[in-house]
């Protein structure tokens, strides 16, 4: 008997545009910084005040950021009190990554960044071999230092008859 697996996702928020975007903020921040807990866990793994979250928002746009947390509590982070003062980590269910990886990519997509994948790293698009990016970018010093390397080596294997 096959058993079908069944994601409970939690029951869609549905933000403004605004607050789509500021809780994207909170969940790359989250994300990035690698904040996770369970729901139901005593000892939560990394976390951070509550306070911190609007740190790099846009000035003008801060004061969404914590309503979006308080809306998002449950669903895709939890808030809870540590130390006396309240703090947040985002929630490591499947369920909940599920929704809010795609929060999390909607905002990076709106600020020009790559999306993450499930592993929270950026998501490696290829560029196509005849694209010519980045054939006229100036090497770095540690890049230089790897090329001559790399043809001095070539060079004693091909003296040595190993290439």
């Amino acid at each position: 008997m096959i058993e079908v697996c069944r994601l409970n996702l939690p029951e869609k928020i549905d933000f403004s545009e605004d607050e789509r975007f500021a809780a994207g903020f909170v969940l790359n921040k989250l994300y990035n910084l690698r904040l996770f807990a369970r729901r139901g866990n005593i000892t939560h793994g990394k976390h951070t005040e509550l306070a911190n979250m609007p740190k790099g928002y846009p000035p003008e746009g801060r004061g969404e950021i914590l309503p979006a947390c308080r809306r998002m509590n449950g669903k895709h982070i939890l808030i809870f009190k540590s130390t006396g003062e309240d703090h947040v980590c985002a929630l490591l269910e499947e369920d909940a990554l599920v929704a809010g990886l795609e929060l999390c990519n909607h905002y990076r997509k709106k600020v020009g960044l790559r999306p993450l994948d499930r592993s929270f790293r950026e998501a490696v698009e290829e560029l196509p071999k005849d694209s010519g990016a980045g054939e006229h970018r100036k090497l770095t010093d540690k890049e230089k230092r790897n090329k001559e390397y790399l043809a001095r080596i070539k060079k004693m294997m091909e003296e040595r008859g190993l290439g």
